[in-house]
């Protein structure tokens, strides 16, 4: 026997509002920004980035493709994209030396999804001998 679900008469406002709520609150995700727009470049895979996760010693940046786009150049683009991300980022935050590494790739029909962690490392000014003045 099929049981269906039936809202009562009295619960429509209560459904209705938590439909609402849910469709315009979005989901609990980072702001995707457009790397095209942001960076004024014009790749073809129009790569959307997130940036994560942000401490004083590393941040997350998840990177995917903005419209459909197939062959090796998508993957080139989001890489790229991830790069200049990176840099702008780091420069933001006055971190002199940082190492990018991809800790997590792949397609997703369509789309390159990339998620990629920047460290930051210690920086040591380099010290360099001085030249001796003649007497």
């Amino acid at each position: 026997m099929n049981k269906i679900f039936q809202i009562r008469p009295a619960h429509w406002p209560l459904a209705a509002t938590t439909a609402i709520a849910l469709l315009t609150g979005g989901c609990a995700t980072q702001e995707e920004h457009s790397y095209n727009k942001d960076f004024g470049e014009s790749l073809p895979a129009q790569p959307m980035y997130a940036i994560q996760d942000e401490t004083d010693q590393h941040f997350t940046i998840r990177l995917h493709q903005g419209v459909p786009l197939t062959g090796a150049g998508r993957v080139l683009n989001v890489k790229e994209a991830a790069s200049g991300v990176a840099k702008a980022e780091c420069s933001r935050l006055g971190w002199k030396k940082w190492q990018m590494n991809f800790i997590q790739e792949q397609d997703q029909g369509w789309m390159h999804v990339l998620v990629a962690k920047v460290d930051r490392e210690t920086y040591v000014e380099p010290t360099f001998p001085q030249p001796k003045s003649n007497p």
